[in-house]
């Protein structure tokens, strides 16, 4: 009885845990899980760490209309409407990335990916075994959050300097490998004065590939699920690596914006309109390819009355390059002791800009002109503008926010807890306690009848 009470309470300790993670083969998901199409990458020239890349990864426009709409529904709190036909209540997407240094085939410097590490499931998180060491390189991206699942193109900084510490020489205690052991003595020098790794790219070639793991939870069972998309196709920077063209205007279609609409919103107590941007696959991938260079991608929304010569910036609008729904705030149209009358026809244009490192800016053609009918617009007059913010992206290399914040999902007795199988931490705790308690009822009962009970001879 002593063993079967013990084993139980055992068991009921390990349900929390046993409902984290399972794994699917079979997605159910509000979009197809498809491989990242467009993986590019660029080196920073010694900027950040004498090995930093910047990667540049393009998602597909299901997915990223999928989040759009997921956004818009939390700040409506309309979520329920979007998770009722699903087994879950909170999604978010993660990318990893796989490198590899001169052959992706070569047992030491090749793909690192292994299943057994890199694929989380109800016994271990990404990256841990089933006894909970961490498995995986510094340089080893197995769970790095998006910076704005909305958008096409994602960035990161990846391949970063590593310290004279586990990250570079690993701990064998733990079974943790070091960027180090990853890499063979030829491919690298490190400088311990430094604390600084050196690769010489014209020597050596670095390979990379990605991809999608799309994570599901149920607040009501604790179940976490993770799929995970097909390897995009590798990219390289180095010795054998392909050179890459600057992308030039030729290269840059018009865009295609559909489905004009006066929206109920306001801004700065004037009209916002909302259009459709539908973004092709070549446009993904010369974002791609630019946002990787240290470059920057955006579109431009211009309008004006119909009959008017000028066309005017329409500058509080949507300039990420997204599928979906675009928002164009209409403040900038009037001007000084004008009023638009409701049902006044306006023209609106769009063009994509380009940015480039040490080239002259480029731009495509402009769109389609279309007119639509807007609500009244006027010059209110306020004595206390807000001032403009000059929101044209600027090419940079400064790092991206890696980690997309996910929706806390708070306890319904305590607030606070993560509620596994769908009841309070505090509940499980009184549970083990309960146990506990007629544990030990029962193991000095048992004592004391062996006590009272004379030995026979």
């Amino acid at each position: 009885m002593k063993r079967f009470l013990t084993g139980l309470v055992a068991g009921m300790m390990l349900l929390p845990s046993m409902a984290i993670a399972v794994w699917a083969d079979e997605a159910k998901l509000p979009f197809t899980l498809r491989a990242p199409k467009d993986v590019s990458v660029s080196w920073l020239e010694g900027n950040d760490s004498p090995t930093t890349m910047a990667l540049a990864v393009s998602q597909d426009n299901e997915m990223a209309a999928f989040y759009q709409q997921l956004e818009q529904a939390r700040q409506d709190e309309k979520t329920d409407e979007i998770f009722s036909q699903y087994d879950f209540d909170d999604i978010y997407t993660q990318i990893q990335v796989d490198w590899a240094i001169d052959d992706v085939e070569d047992p030491v410097s090749g793909w690192h990916y292994d299943p057994a590490f890199w694929d989380a499931d109800e016994t271990h998180g990404f990256g841990y075994d089933t006894d909970g060491n961490y498995r995986v390189s510094d340089w080893d991206m197995v769970d790095w959050g998006l910076g704005n699942a909305t958008e096409t193109v994602q960035e990161f900084w990846i391949m970063r300097g590593v310290p004279n510490d586990d990250r570079w020489n690993g701990n064998p205690d733990t079974k943790t490998p070091g960027v180090k052991d990853q890499l063979k003595p030829e491919q690298y020098t490190y400088s311990e004065e430094e604390e600084a790794l050196y690769i010489d790219f014209n020597e050596h070639t670095a390979y990379f590939r990605a991809r999608w793991v799309v994570v599901t939870y149920d607040s009501e069972t604790g179940v976490t699920k993770y799929y995970f998309s097909d390897w995009s196709d590798m990219c390289a920077y180095g010795k054998d690596a392909q050179k890459e063209e600057a992308i030039t205007a030729s290269d840059i279609p018009a865009p295609k914006i559909v489905d004009l609409r006066m929206t109920d919103e306001d801004f700065n107590g004037q009209p916002v309109l909302a259009f459709t941007l539908e973004v092709p696959d070549e446009v993904a991938t010369i974002s791609t390819k630019v946002s990787a260079a240290g470059g920057a991608f955006w579109i431009d929304t211009e309008a004006r009355l119909k009959g008017d010569e000028e066309w005017i910036l329409m500058s509080n609008t949507d300039r990420d390059v997204k599928p979906g729904e675009m928002k164009c705030a209409l403040v900038h149209l009037v001007k000084e002791d004008q009023t638009i009358p409701d049902g006044a026809e306006v023209e609106i244009r769009c063009r994509y800009l380009c940015s480039q490192p040490e080239l002259d800016d480029i731009s495509s053609e402009y769109s389609e002109v279309l007119t639509f009918q807007t609500k009244k617009i006027e010059d209110k007059k306020d004595p206390t503008p807000t001032p403009e913010p000059d929101d044209t992206p600027t090419p940079t290399k400064a790092p991206k926010k890696t980690e997309e914040k996910k929706e806390e999902k708070k306890c319904w007795l305590c607030g606070f807890c993560p509620c596994p199988l769908g009841l309070c931490i505090f509940i499980w705790i009184a549970i083990l306690i309960v146990i506990t308690v007629v544990v030990i009822v029962i193991v000095k009962k048992t004592r004391k009848k062996k006590k009272d009970t004379p030995d026979k001879e």
